[in-house]
């Protein structure tokens, strides 16, 4: 059984680079709105398979099909899966959507409503430290395994509807290839400056220990804008893992203003949050904090 360890050595290795991080943010926003069944998913994904091969790391493709709530359609989807340090243990999956909403719900303009969302917070601010992290990764090997999943599918739920969300990693959990990770840690809308950044209630009350060390961490960096206060009922890529019994949390910035929106553009997303996220995983991994 995996455990959470109070400190540990950390080695020694480069700052993580938020600035790279928004250029990702920009490509993936370069390819328009990445709403499944579209010519943008299907460059957006082909570019996160080239990203991950450019670091020397192996995109493992995993696909299945599902209906889109909205419209009826059927789907062929995707989900991209990345083993880091294949040979060690404990293993920490760290999960971020790639898809985009379909249509700005949360616009006060209703004649914006049924335009689909860009995405630059929603969507590719978490691939983008996912991407960090495994180039991070690849030049300071981790103490532990790492498992990175780009979930698809997460999006394109009907409000009120929460399992229309996440069937992209509601598959996963189910169909996990190999013995399954022993903790999960999901990045969703990091990257807005506008809003701090909180936790979900339900992964609180099932795995405390686990989503106060994130915390805890965020607190001995300085990072102020990590929140424990902040606090959500949301049914976000970890609960379906959380349901199977794996130490679970997200980090998210779930107030940000921008969320389903027409201005959820790259101006909407700062360098410097993508990097004090990207932070706090990398001290979690090189801390000392996860061991058996």
């Amino acid at each position: 059984m995996a455990a959470l360890f109070v400190a540990g050595a950390v080695l020694a290795r480069e700052p993580f680079d938020g600035d790279a991080a928004f250029a990702r943010v920009e490509a993936q926003c370069s390819f328009g709105p990445r709403v499944p069944g579209t010519k943008g998913h299907a460059a957006c994904l082909a570019w996160i398979q080239d990203e991950v091969r450019a670091l020397g790391l192996v995109p493992e493709a995993h696909g299945f099909r599902a209906v889109a709530p909205a419209t009826g359609d059927t789907l062929d989807l995707t989900n991209v899966l990345v083993r880091i340090a294949p040979e060690k243990s404990p293993r920490l999956l760290l999960g971020a959507h790639w898809d985009t909403r379909g249509w700005s719900d949360q616009e006060t303009d209703p004649t914006l409503r049924a335009l689909p969302v860009l995405g630059a917070n929603d969507g590719a601010s978490g691939v983008a430290v996912l991407l960090g992290l495994a180039e991070q990764f690849v030049a300071t090997p981790p103490p532990i395994g790492i498992d990175l999943v780009f979930f698809d599918m997460e999006d394109q739920g009907r409000a009120g509807h929460p399992r229309e969300y996440c069937l992209g990693s509601q598959w996963m959990a189910r169909n996990w290839p190999g013995t399954l990770p022993d903790f999960v840690l999901v990045l969703d809308m990091v990257g807005s400056p506008e809003t701090d950044l909180g936790r979900d209630l339900y992964s609180l009350g099932a795995f405390p220990g686990w989503n106060r060390l994130l915390f805890d961490v965020a607190e001995g960096l300085g990072f102020t804008e990590f929140d424990r206060t902040r606090a959500y009922e949301l049914f976000d890529d970890h609960i379906p893992f959380l349901e199977i019994g794996i130490p679970s949390a997200v980090i998210i910035g779930f107030d940000a203003p921008t969320w389903h929106t027409q201005r959820d553009v790259p101006a909407s997303v700062s360098a410097d949050r993508l990097g004090r996220v990207g932070e706090v995983v990398l001290e979690v991994v090189h801390g000392g904090y996860l061991g058996r």
